[in-house]
């Protein structure tokens, strides 16, 4: 018994020591899931941890109202208002900071001021028809040209911009590293210059390029000593720019048609109130403006400067707006998450022109050269898109792989639906955004004219495949064929007709015939060889093939199927998501007893 004892006693010894040999393992674990977790951060990018951590755009919470609103009745505010201003500023336009002209290097003004003439006189500054809110046609107050990386492109009020490089290319459209302000007077930009663009030209793009570098060296200083002590874990938007939009505006007293601001009355806007659309969230805008000359008054009226305007974006804030008069040479910052909850404008001064430079992230993804070459590389190299390529390459039928179970029709049906889908993109986002600009702009736009064209190539392409499956529709034979294969089809070919209907629309506005001839949108032949078989018709086809798979599942038991084929009938050419949509029986009761 002793023995039995001594012998649980040294088990529950070895136990205990065990336990304490296991801690240091313990610890150890949980500090590896530390280490595991601290390198998942980062390794996660910018933007997923902006967003983990502070949200997006559109969760941003509104600025305090002002504290002061209540003893002051003013609709906007200046500098000259003082402490008023001042307080307005650090309570409710966090985000907002300005640099300067002396503060700034001399050779910073004078590359801007070279790189402004240059771009204007190679005449890159055009104006847009730009359609706001997806309605009315409107020619925009002021002329405008996009620079940025190779390939990026800027959408807003429902017109793609173009970018000119701001640096020498590869064969494949990708840009090259930037080199100094030397190797943009000397060896850089040979590349540009053989696709078209002229040396001075190509000269003013380089500036453009190195310049913006300069600007997010500065946007980051700026972001790590004033934004980031205020911000959790100081985690702060991207300041790396990757184009700018360069405006050239006219003074009141060339531009009779501006417009009143109405709202606050500040003045005539050469740009309206807005948000930057389309940028990362949380990432800074950094602008730099020049004025022509000097602001001289004009048959004894007063001079009224340039101003930067800036407001609350919320219909029921009683905070005033700002208005900023910025001298030439100055850069203004609108950092971090101000975008998100501030409107902006730009307030025509009364006699000089001005030139202003708006250094912006655009968003990842969608909406650059490289995003759409290799979203065409993947589609065409599908299984679908080979076999019918390949075949019609060989001018032969494309003998399609049998697809005997569900994974293989699944995929198929992916496929399809991404040919479609890469169809509508190709021509709505890409190729009539092109076309509807002119062939000024397409003239202007060197680095672009060749990659139009594949694109053009990719959509025709895809036209021969969605040919194919169409046919293979039409015959109802063949195991591809299926009710999800017409689904997809159906809802392509309708969706394309309707934004056909609107491009024809819009291509109809009387807006057009005030522009030149060679500012008008032109035709691309690409799109004129359009030949989507109707919807309607495809529904026919898929009401025949339901029809007769119904009929060879219910050979036997035809007279109990009839009731059930009557309502089969009816609903054979609708796809699945249309079916569902579809009123129960007691639904349409309910209506017949009302």
């Amino acid at each position: 018994m002793a023995t039995e004892k001594r012998k649980r006693k040294k088990s529950k010894n070895h136990h205990l020591e065990m336990k304490e040999q296991k801690a240091p393992t313990s610890n150890s674990s949980t500090n590896q899931r530390q280490k595991d977790k601290t390198k998942n951060q980062g390794s996660m990018t910018l933007a997923s941890q902006l967003k983990r951590k502070r949200g997006t755009a559109a969760t941003t919470a509104l600025p305090p109202e002002w504290s002061g609103v209540s003893n002051c009745t003013a609709k906007f505010l200046e500098p000259d208002d003082g402490e008023n201003f001042e307080s307005c500023v650090r309570e409710c336009y966090q985000g907002f900071v300005y640099e300067k002209a002396d503060d700034l290097p001399k050779e910073f003004h004078e590359k801007f001021t070279s790189s402004f003439h240059g771009l204007d006189d190679s005449g890159l500054f055009l104006y847009d028809v730009v359609q706001p809110g997806g309605k009315k046609l409107s020619l925009t107050f002021v002329t405008r040209t996009l620079v940025g990386d190779p390939g990026s492109t800027y959408k807003y009020l429902g017109l793609r911009l173009f970018s000119h490089p701001w640096c020498d290319i590869d064969d494949d459209g990708n840009g090259k590293v930037i080199g100094s302000l030397c190797d943009a007077q000397n060896s850089y930009g040979q590349t540009l210059i053989e696709l078209g663009y002229s040396k001075k030209c190509t000269r003013a793009l380089y500036y453009t390029g190195l310049l913006n570098k300069e600007l997010s060296t500065r946007t980051n200083s700026i972001l790590k000593n004033e934004i980031a002590p205020s911000v959790k874990d100081g985690l702060v938007g991207s300041a790396d720019y990757s184009l700018t939009l360069i405006n050239r505006m006219e003074p009141t007293t060339v531009k009779k048609d501006l417009k009143n601001d109405k709202i606050h009355g500040i003045g005539k806007t050469s740009v309206s109130w807005h948000k930057d659309s389309g940028l990362s969230d949380f990432s800074s805008i950094a602008v730099y403006h020049h004025i022509e000359g000097k602001n001289t008054a004009t048959n004894g009226n007063e001079i009224s400067p340039w101003r930067v305007a800036l407001r609350v974006a919320d219909e029921k804030t009683r905070t005033p707006a700002l208005s900023v008069p910025l001298p030439s040479g100055t850069v203004y910052y609108l950092l971090d998450d101000f975008n998100h909850q501030h409107e902006h404008a730009v307030i025509s001064g009364s006699s000089s022109l001005r030139y202003s430079s708006t250094h912006r992230v655009a968003r990842a993804g969608a909406g650059t050269w490289q995003y759409i070459r290799d979203k065409c590389r993947k589609v065409i190299s599908s299984n679908i898109c080979e076999q019918v390529l390949l075949a019609a390459d060989s001018n032969i039928k494309p003998a399609f792989e049998a697809c005997t179970n569900s994974t293989q029709r699944k995929q198929l049906i992916k496929e399809v639906q991404a040919c479609h889908q890469l169809m509508t993109e190709l021509e709505f986002e890409w190729i009539r955004q092109w076309y509807i600009q002119g062939r000024t702009h397409a003239r202007l736009h060197p680095y672009w004219k060749e990659l139009i064209k594949l694109l053009e190539m990719y959509h025709q392409q895809l036209g021969t495949v969605v040919r194919c499956i169409n046919s293979a529709l039409k015959s109802a034979k063949g195991d591809i064929v299926s009710e999800d294969l017409f689904d997809v089809t159906i809802e392509a070919i309708e969706n394309r007709g309707k934004l056909r209907n609107e491009w024809k629309q819009r291509l109809k506005d009387s807006i057009f015939k005030t522009l030149e001839q060679e500012a008008r949108p032109f035709k691309c032949e690409t799109l004129e060889e359009n030949d989507d078989v109707e919807a309607a018709v495809v529904r026919d086809w898929r009401g025949a093939f339901v029809s007769k798979e119904f009929d060879e599942v219910n050979a036997d038991a035809e007279q109990k199927s009839n009731k059930k084929r009557k309502r089969k009938d009816k609903t054979a050419g609708l796809t699945k998501k249309e079916k569902k949509r579809t009123a129960s029986n007691w639904e349409r009761m309910k209506k017949k007893i009302k």
